[in-house]
């Protein structure tokens, strides 16, 4: 890829801090220092509801609209300017596979002959359900069939992908994750790890706060374990749409200062180094979700639910973290008791845990998609 220098445009509708944005923006990064000169071309130039990804200044970012306002009234604009950058682009690389930063991307893709590329970071069928008006959803499928290609951040969503339509031979796969030495490095940067004051055993969960993460599954399994006698005490840190349900949920279990909800925090791995054990209560995911990786660096001793796509393929079928069904409060309630009575099995599992992270290292999926890229460009 460094020699071609090509130019690359990547395309998000919005600054909403989540795991995925952060995935292509490191990636972008990271295809910038293999020799390509990235754009990035944010539609939504507006404080979105929740925490806001602050811009990389090593990003050349570019806005839809140059006038802070939602993307309804902003939309001719921001159309205009994305045909533009893709007339100065090589390939066009969507971050998200929903969403108007994909449709717009590939309409101004295919009208200036540009090819055009889209990561999938989630269940695809899920996704679309969760974030697209049923009156777009047809459209969104007619696009992913006519994609130049596909880059999948798990094995698990490729099927989903075929399915639509899609050719197989367009569609790869790179596991995408994190960076494992910035992620040890912040615990220090955080005053280390952060433990549990009153000597409980603390789980710690993370994520939005939003249906698909499955937190009020938690609470209940969590409520099950209180109930049995053990002394443990529950962390859910995130911010959403969920935040007064789940507190209230909490308040009706009768959980009191069990469970804390602190929001959106700045020194998530120190809490995480800091926990005795972390908890993915997931209905489904993508590659796992970037915090379960962040828990494997850390060595954390690791529950999860076996849901799409992910957890199942970063744990190994259960090899280094205890696997549940989704969906199932008694089955994760049995594992975090079975955790809060004996953790030395579970421990032993989590030794395992900080060599599978940097299995998912964010350098070599870049230069995996960077490969995607200049396939393209070559042919």
């Amino acid at each position: 890829m460094a020699a071609l220098g090509p130019r690359v445009l990547l395309v998000e509708g919005a600054l909403r801090d989540n795991g995925g944005l952060r995935v292509s923006v490191d990636l972008a990064r990271r295809w910038q220092d293999l020799g390509a000169r990235v754009r990035f071309l944010v539609l939504e130039n507006v404080a979105p509801d929740g925490p806001m990804l602050r811009p990389d200044p090593a990003l050349d970012l570019r806005w839809g609209s140059a006038r802070v306002r939602r993307f309804r009234s902003a939309a001719p604009r921001a159309v205009l300017n994305t045909l533009r950058q893709v007339r100065r682009a090589d390939v066009v690389v969507s971050g998200s596979e929903v969403g108007h930063g994909l449709l717009i991307g590939w309409a101004a893709a295919r009208l200036t002959g540009t090819p055009f590329v889209v990561l999938v970071q989630s269940s695809l069928p899920r996704a679309v359900a969760a974030w697209t008006p049923a009156r777009l959803r047809p459209l969104l499928s007619a696009v992913h069939r006519r994609v130049d290609a596909a880059v999948c951040v798990s094995p698990g969503l490729v099927d989903d992908v075929v399915e639509v339509g899609l050719p197989a031979q367009r569609v790869h796969v790179a596991d995408v994750g994190i960076d494992v030495a910035a992620t040890l490095r912040a615990v220090e940067a955080q005053g280390g790890p952060r433990r549990s004051a009153s000597g409980r055993t603390r789980f710690l969960a993370a994520g939005r706060l939003a249906e698909q993460k499955g937190f009020d599954v938690l609470l209940a399994a969590f409520a099950r374990v209180v109930a049995a006698g053990a002394d443990v005490e529950l962390e859910i840190v995130g911010a959403g749409e969920l935040d007064t349900a789940l507190r209230r949920q909490a308040e009706g279990l009768g959980l009191g200062e069990r469970v804390e909800f602190p929001g959106h925090v700045d020194d998530l791995q120190a809490r995480l180094a800091g926990a005795d054990a972390f908890v993915l209560s997931s209905r489904y995911e993508g590659n796992g979700s970037l915090v379960l990786l962040e828990a494997l660096a850390h060595g954390r001793p690791v529950i999860a639910t076996d849901c799409p796509t992910g957890p199942h393929h970063v744990l190994r079928g259960g090899a280094v973290g205890d696997l549940v069904p989704p969906e199932d409060p008694d089955a994760l309630a049995e594992a975090m008791l079975a955790f809060a009575r004996d953790p030395q099995p579970l421990r032993a599992k989590a030794a395992g845990a900080p060599a599978r992270a940097w299995d998912f290292d964010q350098g070599a999926a870049a230069v995996e998609v960077a490969q995607v890229l200049a396939g393209l460009l070559r042919r």
